[in-house]
């Protein structure tokens, strides 16, 4: 069956192409059993869910590194192959140049001194990028759709 979606007064409704009306929400709710949520703005979901990827590596990466400095526990042969799929994933969804702003942010923002290093484009234009908002608005800015 092939359903047509379009600007529908129901959002929660689909109407496939013989004409009869489906209740979508249904028959997910029926397939997955559980209660499901279907939102339409996936801008939006792209951008909550990239910020919450980002804060989750930033705190990784901070955690690891002061597993070493304070513990001296080196966790780095289990975790590198893990953040070797995480950087290739970055690649496929945003690109080489917007992944390389993203392991910036993540690994080389920081001074030994706390303070945030700008990021200078190739314009030589510098960005202060303060936490994972500044980073989705600059990648838009540098890589918009």
């Amino acid at each position: 069956m092939t359903f047509i979606i379009g600007d529908l007064k129901d959002k929660n409704k689909m109407k496939d192409t013989t004409g009869n009306d489906k209740d979508i929400k249904k028959l997910f709710n029926s397939i997955l059993g559980v209660d499901v949520t279907i939102k339409d703005n996936m801008d939006k979901s792209e951008e909550i869910i990239f910020k919450s990827y980002v804060s989750k590596l930033d705190e990784s990466n901070i955690m690891e590194n002061k597993l070493m400095e304070e513990g001296g526990i080196d966790c780095h042969k289990l975790t590198d192959p893990l953040w070797f799929v995480i950087e290739n994933s970055f690649r496929m969804l945003y690109g080489q140049d917007s992944t390389e702003i993203i392991l910036w942010y993540i690994y080389d923002r920081f001074n030994p001194d706390g303070s945030i290093v700008p990021l200078e484009d190739k314009d030589g234009k510098t960005f202060i990028i303060k936490d994972p908002n500044d980073l989705w608005s600059f990648i838009k800015y540098k890589s918009p759709k």
